[in-house]
């Protein structure tokens, strides 16, 4: 099933349609290799269609994460959207000096989700980790600097 059937199979389960609208999120989403705002949305959106609004966008965002097709990330108090695919937990470690942010995909968290579910019987369902520090780009300046 492709990601586009998969996103309609969903939405017509829980009563959605496909909008147009929609499907342009959807796919300005799938096509992005990194996480995108709203404004980012909005202003791929807008290249080709100059009058959709932001409105329209945060509607859109909403059901997609209400059926589970999007997740959102908070990164210095700032939503990031991004496709969420079952199985594809990733960290984020965020500079706080330059902005840049690095993802870290694979199962490094696998025992700490292990510990909570055994020490404090809570099941996760997914995680979602944010790591602030400093790059290695801003360690380096800041040696060079001293």
């Amino acid at each position: 099933m492709t990601p586009r059937e998969s996103a309609t199979e969903a939405l017509h389960t829980s009563g959605y349609r496909l909008t147009m609208q929609r499907q342009l999120v959807w796919d300005t989403l799938r096509h992005s290799k990194k996480h995108l705002s709203a404004d980012d949305i909005l202003g791929s959106v807008r290249r080709q269609y100059p009058r959709f609004n932001l409105a329209t966008i945060y509607r859109s965002l909403e059901v997609l994460e209400e059926l589970g097709l999007v997740k959102e990330t908070r990164i210095r108090d700032r939503a990031y959207y991004e496709l969420a695919e079952e199985g594809t937990d990733h960290y984020h470690l965020v500079c706080d000096q330059c902005g840049s942010t690095l993802h870290i995909e694979g199962d490094h968290m696998v025992p700490v989700l292990h510990h909570i579910t055994d020490e404090h019987e809570f099941m996760v369902g997914n995680a979602d980790l944010v790591v602030h520090g400093r790059c290695a780009r801003c360690q380096a300046k800041a040696a060079r600097t001293r």
